[in-house]
């Protein structure tokens, strides 16, 4: 019964304390996180809109393509299609890796200075900060990610033709796995810029970090996943309707939206890293006094066993 009432209370409360004290932080902080804000995440959330904007009508063009391929009465129609719908990825790639080239250096600024000034409550000095360690770190997080992206499409094509229920299933375990790694690999990111660790170091000490927390840390990352989907989905529907009404004021109010929830994101998981890294210590600390109780009980027992001799 009791432990019923841990498991909701770690689901309910524990992520609303985390996102109080990230609120309270970054209002003790306004002027910095603004000054992030305006400098870092609004150009990058520019930058973002824009790559989405500029490949919309690409990337219909190749899912057109591979809807084609897939309904050819040749094998010869059907190939060329292919050929076509695949320059037009490699476009699409080349597009977004000089998209991805120019944002790096902002993502990573945004990173290092939310999660700095999160921590300690003080804006970073950019001569003094590392940028190595968090750099490497978020290309190794970047590569995990884009690994396990593959996963959810593998899965849905073993299961294609599967009774629904395993379908669903499948569907929610990888959702459930994607959320996880989520949270761990936004943790090992602020772990490398609080702790100065580097790639799978980061990683490693993140994953340790969740122990005891994974609920409320899948809870952040399933609201964050759910916030930024939601953002996808109004940027796609307004690209749908170019012609209409939609999108002359939607498209800043998105944007600036964005990117407060970029810096948001930070300031979160910051603070769950706080709170995880505090819970961690105490334990270490608690497993020691123990220790040190059951030596000091062995060892009077054994003066007393003298005693008697």
């Amino acid at each position: 019964m009791w432990e019923g009432k841990d498991a909701v209370l770690s689901f309910v409360i524990s992520p609303l304390k985390i996102l109080w004290d990230s609120l309270r932080i970054i209002h003790t902080n306004k002027l910095i996180f603004c000054f992030i804000l305006c400098f870092t995440t609004l150009p990058l959330s520019f930058l973002t809109f824009t790559l989405a904007i500029s490949t919309h009508q690409l990337r219909s063009k190749i899912y057109h393509l591979e809807a084609v391929a897939s309904v050819a009465h040749t094998r010869v129609e059907a190939r060329h299609v292919w050929h076509e719908s695949r320059d037009n990825a490699v476009s699409l790639l080349r597009t977004r890796l000089l998209y991805a080239l120019l944002s790096f250096p902002i993502s990573l600024a945004a990173a290092v200075s939310a999660i700095h000034t999160a921590a300690h409550g003080k804006p970073i000095s950019p001569r003094a900060a590392n940028w190595k360690g968090p750099a490497v770190t978020v290309v190794f997080v970047y590569v995990l990610l884009m690994a396990f992206s593959l996963v959810p499409r593998v899965l849905a094509a073993a299961t294609f033709g599967s009774p629904l229920l395993i379908r669903v299933l499948t569907r929610i375990i990888g959702s459930g796995a994607e959320v996880y790694l989520l949270s761990v690999l936004s943790l090992g990111i602020v772990v490398s810029v609080a702790e100065d660790r580097v790639g799978w170091d980061a990683v490693r000490v993140g994953w340790g970090l969740i122990r005891g927390g994974r609920v409320c840390g899948c809870v952040l990352s399933a609201l964050f996943v759910f916030v930024s989907g939601f953002i996808n989905r109004k940027v796609e529907a307004m690209l749908e309707n170019q012609n209409t009404e939609i999108g002359v004021w939607n498209k800043p109010l998105l944007m600036c939206f964005y990117a407060v929830v970029v810096v948001f994101s930070y300031v979160v998981t910051t603070v769950f890293y706080c709170d995880s890294r505090r819970r961690h210590d105490n334990n270490i600390n608690n497993v020691k006094e123990n220790q040190g109780d059951d030596d000091d009980g062995v060892q009077g027992f054994d003066a007393d066993s003298s005693s008697e001799l």
